[in-house]
């Protein structure tokens, strides 16, 4: 379908009701930094003229928005996936909400046949998105199925990577769900996703405790000693830990390393999002593919209003493109 020599970046629009098409138009109109890339954007074309002339975005050099039959390169290319433009800025509507879901498993299916080369997906509402055609609770349980790997989430700014060794799991569950080939499985991957998608000869990284103080020698929990240690020294030569979280990101000591790894969602998300919101970028490593995302949710508080941050999404395609290249040695 789609033949070119330029890179193509697929975009998934997300939440119509949202920030999605927001940002990702005004970043598609960062063209000066785009110039060997073809954007194909998965959605109907009514909805983003619509977007696009609400929010009065200029997309020159772009001639237009364009309905996909052999890729165009002076156009932004739209593949409809769907007739339904509809859509209440701030307003969740679950039936609007699937138009986001058709979006990603479109664009997934051409990522898989290779016929795009990297797939950025603006952000979904879990629970609005959630339904019998799409029962994940996110991004990146949806890419473990369709894939059929164990995707480790990769948190990633200008001086800061932190990998999840458990996402979206609930509290409760996460020792249960610390088992050694498990976490040898995220380490690997992590450790490979730093030397071949960023270039990172010999990384360095760092691992936060799964107790507060690392367990105090016992008097808090034993699950550092008998669940993390074991493993890291196996791998003494990447990984330095486990470190007591609460005072790991003072002083910049992050610095220090290529990469730090997070035993739960908020041990690893609050400090990056701190540190680096409105510029991260959500990485998905271990996968065959190439897909990224912004650090931020649907925006329903400020949608339509013309102000939403596109940087995140804007660094998003931009670490697409560089993973892309590191990964097929194109200079």
């Amino acid at each position: 379908m789609i033949k070119s020599k330029k890179i193509n970046v697929g975009i998934s629009i997300g939440d119509p009701c949202g920030i999605g098409i927001e940002v990702l138009l005004k970043s598609i109109s960062k063209t000066n930094t785009f110039n060997n890339l073809n954007f194909i954007i998965y959605s109907s074309l009514s909805l983003l003229e619509k977007q696009k002339n609400h929010f009065n975005i200029s997309l020159r050099p772009f001639k237009k928005i364009n309905t996909l039959e052999e890729v165009s390169e002076s156009n932004i290319n739209v593949k409809e996936v769907f007739s339904n433009d509809e859509f209440y800025f701030g307003k969740p509507n679950p039936k609007i909400s699937q138009n986001g879901i058709i979006s990603l498993k479109e664009a997934t299916k051409d990522l898989k046949k290779n016929q795009i080369d990297i797939l950025v997906t603006a952000p979904i509402n879990k629970e609005l998105s959630f339904s019998s055609l799409f029962q994940y609770k996110g991004h990146t349980d949806f890419f473990r199925d369709y894939f059929g790997t164990q995707p480790l989430m990769l948190m990633v700014s200008e001086n800061l990577k932190v990998a999840l060794l458990t996402d979206h799991v609930p509290l409760k569950d996460i020792i249960s769900e610390l088992k050694p080939e498990y976490i040898i499985n995220k380490i690997n991957d992590l450790i490979n996703c730093l030397k071949h998608d960023f270039m990172i000869t010999n990384p360095k990284i760092a691992m936060l405790s799964i107790n507060p103080h690392i367990g105090d020698n016992g008097v808090i929990g034993s699950e550092d000693d008998t669940i993390l240690k074991p493993i890291l020294n196996d791998y003494e030569t990447y990984i330095n830990g486990p470190f007591s979280a609460d005072t790991f990101f003072i002083n910049e000591n992050y610095k220090k390393y290529d990469a730090i790894i997070a035993v739960y969602h908020d041990q690893g998300l609050i400090p990056f999002k701190t540190l680096s919101f409105g510029n991260g970028v959500n990485y998905t490593a271990g996968l065959p593919v190439i897909r990224t995302s912004p650090d931020h949710g649907t925006g329903f508080n400020i949608a339509g209003q013309g102000i939403a941050d596109f940087n995140s999404f804007y660094n998003a395609i931009k670490i697409g493109v560089q993973t892309f290249k590191a990964r097929n040695k194109i200079v």
